[in-house]
Protein backbone atom coordinates (compact mmCIF):
# COMPACT_ATOMS: atom_id res chain seq x y z
CA UNK A 1 0.00 0.00 0.00
CA UNK A 2 1.50 3.32 -1.02
CA UNK A 3 1.81 5.86 1.80
CA UNK A 4 0.65 9.31 0.85
CA UNK A 5 2.85 12.26 1.71
CA UNK A 6 0.62 14.69 3.63
CA UNK A 7 3.15 17.52 3.11
CA UNK A 8 2.82 17.63 -0.65
CA UNK A 9 -0.38 19.60 -0.32
CA UNK A 10 1.43 22.32 1.69
CA UNK A 11 5.09 22.27 0.61
CA UNK A 12 6.95 22.08 -2.66
CA UNK A 13 9.40 19.16 -3.21
CA UNK A 14 12.37 21.45 -2.46
CA UNK A 15 10.75 22.70 0.79
CA UNK A 16 10.07 19.14 1.85
CA UNK A 17 13.76 18.23 1.30
CA UNK A 18 14.85 21.25 3.35
CA UNK A 19 12.53 20.27 6.20
CA UNK A 20 13.87 16.69 6.15
CA UNK A 21 17.47 17.98 6.28
CA UNK A 22 16.69 20.17 9.33
CA UNK A 23 15.01 17.27 11.11
CA UNK A 24 18.05 15.02 10.53
CA UNK A 25 20.41 17.76 11.75
CA UNK A 26 18.40 18.16 14.98
CA UNK A 27 18.37 14.41 15.58
CA UNK A 28 22.13 14.21 14.98
CA UNK A 29 22.74 17.07 17.43
CA UNK A 30 20.66 15.40 20.13
CA UNK A 31 22.58 12.15 19.60
CA UNK A 32 25.99 13.82 19.95
CA UNK A 33 24.90 15.80 23.01
CA UNK A 34 23.59 12.71 24.76
CA UNK A 35 26.69 10.57 24.26
CA UNK A 36 29.54 13.09 24.07
CA UNK A 37 28.26 16.32 25.58
CA UNK A 38 28.83 15.59 29.29
CA UNK A 39 30.10 18.70 31.15
CA UNK A 40 33.61 18.68 32.57
CA UNK A 41 33.55 17.77 36.26
CA UNK A 42 36.19 18.98 38.72
CA UNK A 43 37.99 16.15 40.45
CA UNK A 44 37.83 15.80 44.20
CA UNK A 45 41.54 16.68 44.32
CA UNK A 46 40.90 20.00 42.55
CA UNK A 47 38.03 20.85 44.88
CA UNK A 48 40.09 20.05 47.98
CA UNK A 49 42.94 22.27 46.75
CA UNK A 50 40.52 25.12 46.14
CA UNK A 51 39.03 24.79 49.62
CA UNK A 52 42.48 24.85 51.21
CA UNK A 53 43.43 27.96 49.22
CA UNK A 54 40.30 29.78 50.31
CA UNK A 55 40.89 28.86 53.97
CA UNK A 56 44.47 30.25 54.04
CA UNK A 57 44.64 33.89 55.20
CA UNK A 58 47.56 35.59 53.51
CA UNK A 59 49.36 38.45 55.31
CA UNK A 60 48.39 41.95 54.20
CA UNK A 61 52.00 43.05 53.58
CA UNK A 62 51.20 46.74 54.04
CA UNK A 63 53.85 49.38 53.46
CA UNK A 64 53.39 51.87 56.32
CA UNK A 65 55.13 54.51 54.21
CA UNK A 66 52.28 54.67 51.69
CA UNK A 67 49.35 52.68 53.17
CA UNK A 68 45.99 54.45 53.17
CA UNK A 69 43.85 55.02 56.25
CA UNK A 70 41.47 52.25 55.19
CA UNK A 71 44.35 49.79 54.75
CA UNK A 72 45.88 50.65 58.13
CA UNK A 73 42.55 50.08 59.88
CA UNK A 74 42.69 46.46 58.65
CA UNK A 75 45.69 45.84 60.93
CA UNK A 76 44.89 44.14 64.25
CA UNK A 77 44.58 46.66 67.08
CA UNK A 78 44.68 49.67 64.74
CA UNK A 79 41.48 51.71 64.72
CA UNK A 80 40.57 54.90 62.90
CA UNK A 81 42.37 57.14 65.42
CA UNK A 82 45.58 55.10 65.35
CA UNK A 83 45.53 55.02 61.53
CA UNK A 84 45.21 58.82 61.44
CA UNK A 85 48.08 59.13 63.94
CA UNK A 86 50.33 56.96 61.75
CA UNK A 87 49.61 59.06 58.66
CA UNK A 88 50.11 62.32 60.58
CA UNK A 89 53.42 61.09 62.02
CA UNK A 90 54.89 59.95 58.70
CA UNK A 91 54.05 63.29 57.06
CA UNK A 92 56.55 64.99 59.35
CA UNK A 93 58.80 62.01 60.18
CA UNK A 94 59.11 59.66 57.16
CA UNK A 95 59.63 56.08 58.29
CA UNK A 96 63.20 54.86 57.78
CA UNK A 97 62.43 51.37 59.12
CA UNK A 98 59.33 49.39 59.93
CA UNK A 99 59.95 49.39 63.69
CA UNK A 100 59.68 53.19 63.79
CA UNK A 101 55.91 52.73 63.83
CA UNK A 102 56.39 52.28 67.61
CA UNK A 103 57.26 55.97 67.74
CA UNK A 104 53.63 56.75 66.98
CA UNK A 105 51.72 57.54 70.16
CA UNK A 106 49.63 54.62 71.34
CA UNK A 107 51.55 51.93 69.44
CA UNK A 108 53.69 49.95 71.86
CA UNK A 109 55.77 46.80 71.68
CA UNK A 110 52.80 44.43 71.96
CA UNK A 111 50.83 46.13 69.19
CA UNK A 112 53.93 46.18 66.99
CA UNK A 113 54.47 42.45 67.41
CA UNK A 114 50.81 41.79 66.55
CA UNK A 115 50.87 43.79 63.31
CA UNK A 116 54.42 42.97 62.15
CA UNK A 117 53.35 39.81 60.19
CA UNK A 118 51.03 42.03 58.12
CA UNK A 119 53.66 44.71 57.41
CA UNK A 120 56.16 45.06 54.61
CA UNK A 121 59.54 44.84 56.34
CA UNK A 122 62.08 47.51 55.42
CA UNK A 123 65.05 48.78 57.35
CA UNK A 124 65.34 47.43 60.90
CA UNK A 125 62.45 45.27 62.14
CA UNK A 126 63.91 44.61 65.60
CA UNK A 127 61.48 45.18 68.44
CA UNK A 128 63.98 47.28 70.37
CA UNK A 129 61.48 48.27 73.08
CA UNK A 130 60.73 44.68 73.96
CA UNK A 131 64.40 43.74 73.77
CA UNK A 132 65.32 46.50 76.21
CA UNK A 133 62.90 45.22 78.84
CA UNK A 134 63.65 41.53 78.32
CA UNK A 135 67.42 41.88 78.61
CA UNK A 136 67.06 42.55 82.35
CA UNK A 137 67.30 39.21 84.11
CA UNK A 138 65.33 38.48 87.31
CA UNK A 139 68.62 38.61 89.20
CA UNK A 140 69.32 42.10 87.86
CA UNK A 141 65.83 43.28 88.77
CA UNK A 142 66.05 41.88 92.29
CA UNK A 143 69.40 43.49 92.90
CA UNK A 144 68.24 46.80 91.43
CA UNK A 145 66.95 48.02 94.79
CA UNK A 146 70.48 47.89 96.16
CA UNK A 147 72.02 49.60 93.13
CA UNK A 148 69.57 52.51 93.05
CA UNK A 149 69.29 55.05 95.83
CA UNK A 150 66.05 54.22 97.62
CA UNK A 151 65.51 57.90 98.33
CA UNK A 152 66.08 59.14 94.78
CA UNK A 153 63.26 60.84 92.88
CA UNK A 154 61.78 58.60 90.17
CA UNK A 155 60.34 60.13 86.98
CA UNK A 156 57.51 57.89 85.81
CA UNK A 157 58.00 59.03 82.20
CA UNK A 158 61.74 58.32 81.93
CA UNK A 159 62.59 55.86 84.69
CA UNK A 160 64.45 52.67 83.81
CA UNK A 161 63.47 49.21 84.99
CA UNK A 162 66.00 49.41 87.84
CA UNK A 163 64.77 52.82 89.00
CA UNK A 164 61.15 51.67 89.04
CA UNK A 165 62.10 48.52 90.96
CA UNK A 166 63.59 50.71 93.68
CA UNK A 167 60.09 51.93 94.56
CA UNK A 168 58.30 50.36 97.51
CA UNK A 169 56.02 47.52 96.43
CA UNK A 170 57.22 47.63 92.81
CA UNK A 171 58.91 44.51 91.48
CA UNK A 172 60.00 43.50 88.00
CA UNK A 173 56.49 42.64 86.78
CA UNK A 174 54.92 45.91 87.91
CA UNK A 175 57.92 47.92 86.69
CA UNK A 176 57.49 46.45 83.21
CA UNK A 177 53.75 47.13 83.40
CA UNK A 178 54.49 50.81 84.07
CA UNK A 179 56.84 50.96 81.07
CA UNK A 180 54.33 49.23 78.81
CA UNK A 181 51.55 51.57 79.95
CA UNK A 182 53.49 54.70 79.00
CA UNK A 183 54.44 53.13 75.65
CA UNK A 184 50.82 52.45 74.81
CA UNK A 185 49.18 55.52 76.36
CA UNK A 186 51.83 58.22 76.27
CA UNK A 187 53.35 60.15 79.16
CA UNK A 188 51.95 60.14 82.69
CA UNK A 189 50.40 63.57 83.28
CA UNK A 190 50.32 63.21 87.07
CA UNK A 191 51.74 60.82 89.64
CA UNK A 192 48.18 59.67 90.38
CA UNK A 193 48.11 58.14 86.88
CA UNK A 194 50.28 55.30 88.19
CA UNK A 195 47.11 53.76 89.66
CA UNK A 196 45.88 53.29 86.08
CA UNK A 197 48.54 50.59 85.69
CA UNK A 198 47.15 47.14 86.37
CA UNK A 199 48.21 45.86 89.79
CA UNK A 200 49.11 49.23 91.26
CA UNK A 201 46.63 50.77 93.69
CA UNK A 202 46.28 53.78 95.96
CA UNK A 203 48.32 52.20 98.78
CA UNK A 204 51.36 51.78 96.55
CA UNK A 205 50.97 55.36 95.38
CA UNK A 206 50.92 56.69 98.95
CA UNK A 207 54.02 54.67 99.89
CA UNK A 208 55.97 56.27 97.04
CA UNK A 209 54.28 59.68 96.67
CA UNK A 210 57.28 61.69 97.91
CA UNK A 211 59.62 59.98 95.47
CA UNK A 212 57.47 60.24 92.33
CA UNK A 213 57.42 62.92 89.64
CA UNK A 214 56.27 63.26 86.03
CA UNK A 215 58.36 66.34 85.15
Amino acid sequence: MKVKNPLRNFLTPNEQKMLLFLALAILCGCFLDFFFGKPLMASYTDLDSLKQTVKIDKPLCLDIRIATKEELICLPGIGEKRAEDIIAYRETHPFASVNEIMKVKGIGAKTYMNILPDLLVFGDSTNYKLVNTQTDSPKTAKSAKTKIDNNAIVNLNTATLEELCSLSGIGEVKAKAIMEWREENGKFTSIEDITKVKGIGAKTLEKNRERLTVN
